[in-house]
């Protein structure tokens, strides 16, 4: 017999309480290894990616640390 199918078997055995705690730990197993795989997956940075090369988006307009401190916290905190 293969062990899939031994498995099955005493699975097949345990009250229904306990097949949904099987059940529940195999989603979580699932869940994990999807997680894994997505992080393998990830585009890395890029090595040399240039730390300067947004510098100036904020040129020539108006917005100040009182500006974004209104934006974040409303104003009827302020």
């Amino acid at each position: 017999m293969l062990t899939i199918e031994i498995v099955i078997q005493k699975i097949q055995q345990f009250p229904p309480e306990q097949r949904n705690k099987v059940i529940e730990y195999i989603e979580f197993l699932e869940f994990q290894a999807y997680r894994q795989q997505e992080k393998q997956t990830e585009t890395p940075l890029e090595e040399n990616q240039d730390f300067f090369a947004l510098a100036g988006i904020w040129e020539r307009k108006n917005i100040t640390l009182d500006h974004i401190r209104k934006e974040a916290w409303g104003k009827e905190n302020q």
